[in-house]
């Protein structure tokens, strides 16, 4: 079982007061997606939650390292606003914490700095310092990220060795925007995380996913890239170039569903369990594990890029007698998020 640290360095000085309902909104909003986290791994994850507010006056915690079970959702009267901007300080402190807290093989954690001002006023922390910090943590599972309005918040994060940014406008619509890409990237890595863990353990699994996400992907766009690339729900007839790919089993015995259609219509052949026929690809699901899955997965990501004249459009595969859960195989498209070849079903969007 993993312990998943969510610590939020949020800015709580007098600028940040516009957007006062908005920031209390998009925690409360986050906090809900850690549940559904939970929920969504709850065999190999356990989540806590911190949100440290700082400003010139005070640096405290609205909410220090409580079990996800146990913590309600605030109001304005735990978000008040006023001072200046000691980020240096705020971030020393609350890393100097987690790094007590961390245990190597058994805990990750999540890191998220907002601001919407440029450090100001620190006197316990400098800049060195809090860099070294940053870069001891990302060695031990710690995925970082810096969100910030008012700043260039690319130069800033780079500056701080963090390689995930987000930049947002402190209006209404850009700070209620802010939260939701901070809450659908949360959630897409936690369930890398959980496919991960059931294929090679809780350890491995937190080393590959905070690795991935310390390069600078985290706030992938997967909206953006799902546009026009959606495997239509009911495939009748299919263009030139355009290739079906269902799920199969180990035997390549295509007798029902997606692989039944995939034989009557397109040209599947019957007993080849894998790859490319007629105007199909077959990716073996049933009489497989997970990491089988995966890394046949693998496998037609890797033969859809090197083929771009061909278009793949990928049913849920996984998701029917084999008995698998979209949640579960979704996050092994992460790598054709990148492939304009690959559509991929509404269902698995929503995970990526």
């Amino acid at each position: 079982m993993t312990k998943v640290h969510h610590l939020i360095v949020l800015d709580a000085s007098g600028s940040m007061s516009c957007i006062t309902r908005q920031t209390i909104d998009g925690c409360n909003e986050t906090i809900q997606t850690i549940r559904t986290m939970q929920k969504d791994n709850a065999d190999t994850q356990e989540h806590y939650v911190s949100i440290n507010l700082f400003e010139g006056r005070q640096n405290h915690y609205m909410i220090e390292d409580k079990p996800i079970a146990e913590v309600k959702e605030i109001t304005g009267e735990d978000y008040q606003t006023g001072g200046s901007t000691p980020l240096y300080d705020a971030m020393g402190d609350t890393l100097m914490a987690l790094r007590e807290k961390l245990v190597d093989g058994e805990t990750m954690a999540y890191v998220t700095i907002i601001t919407d001002g440029e450090e100001n006023s620190s006197r316990r922390y400098s800049y060195e310092q809090v860099v070294a910090l940053i870069d001891e943590l990302k060695k031990r599972d710690v995925i970082f990220t810096f969100i910030g309005a008012n700043i260039d918040a690319g130069s800033y994060a780079r500056a701080l060795h963090i390689s995930n940014a987000l930049q947002f406008e402190q209006t209404e619509e850009g700070t209620r925007w802010m939260w939701e890409r901070e809450r659908r990237s949360k959630r897409r890595s936690s369930l890398r995380q959980g496919m991960f863990a059931k294929i090679y353990g809780s350890a491995d699994a937190t080393r590959m996913v905070s690795e991935e996400d310390n390069q600078g992907d985290y706030y992938f766009d997967s909206s953006a890239a799902a546009n026009g690339r959606v495997t239509p729900r009911h495939i009748s007839k299919l263009k030139r170039g355009e290739i079906f790919v269902f799920g199969s089993n180990t035997q390549g015995a295509h007798a029902g569903g997606a692989a039944r259609a995939a034989v009557d219509h397109f040209g599947a052949i019957w007993g080849q369990a894998e790859g490319l026929q007629g105007q199909t690809y077959a990716i073996p699901t049933v009489g497989l594990d997970l990491r089988g899955i995966y890394e046949a997965v693998d496998r037609f990501i890797k033969y859809a890029k090197a083929h771009p004249e061909l278009t793949f459009l990928v049913t849920p595969i996984g998701c029917g007698i084999a008995g698998f859960r979209a949640e579960e195989i979704a996050p092994m498209f992460r790598y054709a998020l990148n492939v304009p070849n690959i559509y991929l079903p509404e269902m698995f969007w929503k995970y990526l």
